[in-house]
C-alpha cells in the first residue's frame, strides 16, 4: 500500500485528502478502516517521516476523533501516538496530539491525556536512575523529550485553573522532578527547562510564586555548589544574554547553563526580591552568572530571555529536515484553515486557537458536569497506572501485539434496559450502537436501542409478541433484524417495520420432544420466550448474517435453514434436516460462517464456503454454502450448543454450551476425534464472544477469559480462569451477582458489554 513506503509523497497527500478518507471510511466501514488503514496513517508521523505526508496524516488524525469518539480515540490514536515516543515520532505526532486534546476539551485533556503523559514520565524518570545499556538509554531519553514535548503543548490550550489543579497544586512539577536529575542528558534538560518557563508565563508571577518557587530551593543549592571543570571556560562557549529586540537561542553545554536558563527568568518574572526570598543561594548564584556570563541584575531593565529563545528542535533520532515545499493550508480542528506558515516549528500556536474556547466555553465545568452524565463519554475511566508505558526494547509489531488487551473485570456503568430478562444483544461496528432484546412490557419481546456516549436509550422496536432471542445489524441497509420465532426487519434509526417473515405451519409437521431432548434443554436455565415452542418446526430459533452477500440465514425449530435476501426483500432457498443423521430431530440453536463477519486476505468482499449450525442436541453440521451439502456431522457437545463463532482464519470454530464447556474445533482435522475442551465454569455457558485471538464467555455471574493462538496440537483438557465482575462505589467494590445471559466485545475500544437475567446492560473493561 502507497501509505506504507516512504516514496511518492505527493501521492500520499493526494490520498490522506478529507474527502478522500470519509469516502474510502464509507467503503470499507468503520471498523475495517480502523483496524487496516488507520495504522498506516500513524505511521506517517513517526520514523523520520515526510513533512509534506505527516501533515497531512495528522488532519486526518484530528479531523476523525470526534466522529469515532473517545474510547476508540484513545485506543486506536491517543495511545499509538504516545507509544511512538522515543521511537522517531515527529513535531507533527506530537502535535496531532495536543491539538485533539484541544478539539475534544479540558475534560478529555484531564481524564485521558494527562495521565497517560504522566506515566510515561514517571516511567522515565525511573527507567533512567537503572544502569542500562545502549540503546536503551537513548529511546529513553527521546521519549521524555516527547512527552514533556506534548505536556508543553497541553499547558498553552488548558486553562490556568486546570493547569495549576492537575500539575501544580498538591504535588510537585513533573518538570522540577526531571530539571533534577543530574545524570539525565543535556538535551533532556534543556526541554524541561524549555517546558518550565512556557509553565511560569502560562500561570504567571503569583501562581508562580505560590506554587513553584518553594520547590526550587533545593534545585538552586544544588546548582549553586555544582562543580564541573568545564565551567572555566563557559563564556567562550557561544551562551548569551539576548539582548533588547535581539534574540539567540540558548544552548546548554553544562549544567550549570541552568542557572543561567531559569534565574534570570524567574528574577524579570516574580522579581529579584521575591525570588531572593525563596532561593537562600542567590548570592552564590548570582556571583556565579557574574563570572560566568557577565549577568548582573539591572532594576531598571528586564531580561529578555523568555521561552521562545530557549527553544530548540526537538531532539529525536534520525532528524532530516525536509526540503519539501509544505502545503500552505492546513484543516484545524475546528474546521477552519490554518496557514502551515503559521506554525512556528517548535511553538503550538495551532493547539493555542483553542484556548480561547477553552477558557470563555462552559468546559471549565466539564469534570462537575461529567458526574451528572450530561458529558459525551462521562463514564469512560481515566486511563491506570499500566496505560501509555512506552515499551523501550524498540519492538516494531502490529498495534494488537503492541498495546495488549488487558482484562479489568470492572463494571463502568450499568443501565435498565428492559423491566425483565435482557437475552440478546449487537453491537453496530462503530461502537456507539447497540441493540438490546428481552422482556418487555406484558412480557412481550422489546428491543431498545443505545447510545454509548451517553448511555440514553434513543429508541426501540416493540413489534414482537415472544422474547426476542436473537439480533441482527445489516450494515450495508442500515436495517436491523430481531427474531422471537418470526423475523423482523425494521429501521434502525426509527423503529419502523419494513418487513415480516414466517414459515407456514402445513410445511412441516408438528414434532414433540423427547425426553432426551428436554433434557438437553436447560429448563430453569431457558425458561420462557422461543424455546416454550421451539419445537414447532415452523419458528425461527436464531440467525445470522453474512454481510459479504447481504444475506440472512435462519435456523429453525426442525434443524432445517432457511435463506433470506435482504436487497430483494424475499425468502430463498430452504435447506431441510435429515432426520436420520442424528437419533432425533432438534432446533437450530446457533450458526457461524467462514468470511461472512470480516474480509479475508486483504480482500474487501470475501465469499461464505461453509456453514456451520450448532443444535440443541450437542451435534453440529458443516455445510457448503454453495450447494447446501453436509460436509461432517459431529457430536460436538453433551448438551444444548449455545454459541458458535469462527475465528478470523476460518480454520477454527470455538462453539460453547450448558454442558459447562467451551470447545475449539480445527476443520483441517478429524472432528469427531479432537476434544479440545476448556472447563472451570459451574454452570452452563450461555455466551461467549471473540475478538481476534481472545474469547470472553460467560456463565451464571462469571467470565473468562482465553486464547485462540494455543497451538492446536495441544489437545486435551484445559482449565479456564475464572473472574468475578465487580462494581466500585465511593471507593468500596461489590461483587456481581446478577446472571450474564449475553455478552459483547468492543475491541477498538477495549471494551465488552454484558446483559443480565434481571434486564440491566453493563459497560465493562
Amino acid at each position: 500500500m502507497l501509505l506504507q513506503v516512504p516514496e511518492y509523497s505527493h501521492l500520499k497527500v493526494s490520498l490522506l485528502q478529507d474527502s478522500f478518507v470519509r469516502e474510502l471510511w464509507k467503503k470499507l466501514g468503520k471498523q475495517t478502516y480502523i483496524e487496516k488503514v488507520h495504522p498506516l496513517v500513524i505511521a506517517n508521523l513517526h520514523n523520520s517521516p515526510n513533512k509534506i505526508t505527516a501533515s497531512s496524516a495528522s488532519i486526518v488524525l484530528i479531523g476523525s476523533s470526534e466522529e469515532l469518539g473517545i474510547p476508540i480515540t484513545v485506543h486506536q490514536t491517543v495511545l499509538p501516538l504516545i507509544h511512538s515516543f522515543g521511537k522517531g515520532l515527529c513535531d507533527d505526532g506530537i502535535e496531532t496530539l495536543v491539538r485533539i486534546g484541544g478539539l475534544l476539551g479540558e475534560s478529555f485533556i484531564v481524564k485521558q491525556i494527562l495521565p497517560l503523559l504522566r506515566n510515561v514520565i514517571h516511567f522515565c524518570i525511573d527507567s533512567s536512575k537503572v544502569t542500562k545499556p545502549e540503546p536503551q538509554q537513548s529511546w529513553n531519553s527521546f521519549a521524555l523529550i516527547d512527552g514533556l514535548s506534548a505536556l508543553e503543548g497541553l499547558v498553552s490550550v488548558l486553562p490556568v485553573k486546570a493547569v495549576l489543579r492537575e500539575l501544580l497544586q498538591d504535588q510537585v512539577c513533573l518538570h522540577i522532578k526531571i530539571l533534577m536529575l543530574i545524570h539525565l542528558d543535556l538535551d533532556v534538560i534543556q526541554v524541561a527547562a524549555t517546558a518550565f518557563v512556557d509553565l511560569c508565563l502560562r500561570i504567571g508571577p503569583d501562581n508562580t510564586v505560590i506554587h513553584v518557587l518553594p520547590h526550587l530551593k533545593e534545585l538552586f543549592a544544588e546548582l549553586a555548589f555544582f562543580q564541573d571543570s568545564s565551567a572555566v571556560s563557559l563564556p567562550t562557549k557561544g551562551l548569551k544574554i539576548s539582548e533588547r529586540n535581539k534574540s539567540e537561542t540558548i544552548k546548554m553545554e553544562s549544567r550549570i547553563d541552568l542557572v543561567l536558563l531559569l534565574y534570570p527568568f524567574l528574577a524579570s518574572l516574580v522579581g529579584i526580591e521575591k525570588l531572593r526570598e525563596y532561593c537562600s543561594t542567590w548570592f552564590l548564584l548570582e556571583q556565579s552568572l557574574q563570572r560566568l556570563y557577565n549577568w548582573k541584575f539591572e532594576p531598571s531593565s528586564k531580561c529578555s530571555i523568555s521561552g521562545e529563545n530557549l527553544k530548540t528542535q526537538r531532539f529525536q533520532p534520525g532528524n532530516d529536515t525536509s526540503s519539501e515545499v509544505v502545503p500552505t493550508e492546513l484543516f484545524n480542528g475546528a474546521g477552519s484553515s490554518v496557514s502551515q506558515s503559521q506554525i512556528p516549528k517548535t511553538g503550538w500556536m495551532a493547539a493555542s486557537k483553542h484556548r480561547f474556547r477553552l477558557e470563555h466555553g462552559t468546559s471549565s465545568d466539564n469534570l462537575s458536569a461529567s458526574t451528572s452524565g450530561n458529558q459525551p463519554w462521562f463514564w469512560f475511566p481515566s486511563p491506570d497506572s499500566s496505560w501509555g508505558v512506552p515499551d523501550l526494547l524498540g519492538r516494531s509489531s502490529g498495534l494488537k501485539d503492541e498495546l495488549p488487551w488487558k482484562i479489568e473485570a470492572s463494571v463502568l456503568y450499568s443501565a435498565r434496559a428492559h423491566p425483565g430478562a435482557l437475552r440478546s444483544l449487537e453491537v453496530h461496528d462503530d461502537e456507539c450502537t447497540i441493540f438490546t432484546g428481552g422482556v418487555g412490557p406484558g412480557f412481550k419481546g422489546s428491543i431498545q436501542r443505545w447510545e454509548l456516549a451517553n448511555m440514553n436509550c434513543t429508541s426501540g422496536y416493540y413489534g414482537h409478541e415472544e422474547v426476542v432471542n436473537s439480533i441482527c445489524i445489516l450494515s450495508i441497509t442500515g436495517k436491523v433484524a430481531s427474531c422471537d420465532g418470526t423475523i423482523h426487519i425494521w429501521n434502525g434509526q426509527t423503529g419502523k417495520l419494513i418487513a415480516a417473515h414466517t414459515e407456514s405451519s402445513t410445511s412441516f409437521p408438528l414434532q414433540t420432544a423427547s425426553v432426551e431432548q428436554a433434557n438437553m434443554l436447560n429448563q430453569d436455565a431457558l425458561s420462557g420466550g422461543i424455546l416454550s415452542n421451539a419445537f414447532r418446526g415452523s419458528l425461527y430459533t436464531t440467525m445470522h448474517y453474512m454481510a459479504s452477500e447481504d444475506k440472512l440465514v435462519a435456523g429453525m425449530g426442525n434443524g432445517s435453514i432457511r435463506f433470506i435476501d435482504i436487497s430483494r426483500d424475499q425468502k430463498l432457498h430452504l435447506w431441510k434436516s435429515d432426520s436420520a443423521e442424528i437419533s432425533f430431530s432438534s432446533l437450530v440453536s446457533t450458526i457461524c460462517s467462514s468470511g461472512s463477519d470480516k474480509p479475508r486476505n486483504g480482500s474487501l468482499v470475501a465469499s461464505s464456503s461453509w456453514i456451520a449450525a450448532g443444535l440443541s442436541s450437542g451435534y453440529c453440521r458443516l455445510l457448503d454454502e454453495r450447494s447446501g451439502k453436509i460436509i461432517a456431522v459431529w457430536r460436538a457437545h453433551d448438551g444444548h450448543i449455545t454459541k458458535k463463532l469462527a475465528s478470523p482464519e476460518d480454520h477454527l470454530i470455538a462453539s460453547s454450551s450448558l454442558d459447562k464447556t467451551l470447545r475449539i474445533w480445527d476443520l483441517r482435522r478429524n472432528l469427531s476425534v479432537q476434544s479440545n475442551i476448556f472447563r472451570s465454569h459451574s454452570d452452563g455457558i450461555f455466551d461467549f464472544s471473540v475478538w481476534g485471538q481472545d474469547l470472553l464467555s460467560v456463565s451464571r455471574n462469571k467470565i473468562a477469559l482465553t486464547s485462540l493462538s494455543r497451538p492446536t496440537n495441544e489437545i486435551g483438557h484445559q482449565q479456564l480462569v475464572l473472574q468475578n465482575l465487580y462494581s466500585t462505589d465511593r471507593g468500596v467494590k461489590y461483587k456481581n451477582m446478577s446472571v450474564l445471559s449475553a455478552i459483547s466485545v468492543l475491541p477498538l475500544s477495549r471494551l465488552f458489554v454484558v446483559g443480565t437475567e434481571d434486564g440491566f446492560l453493563k459497560i465493562c473493561h
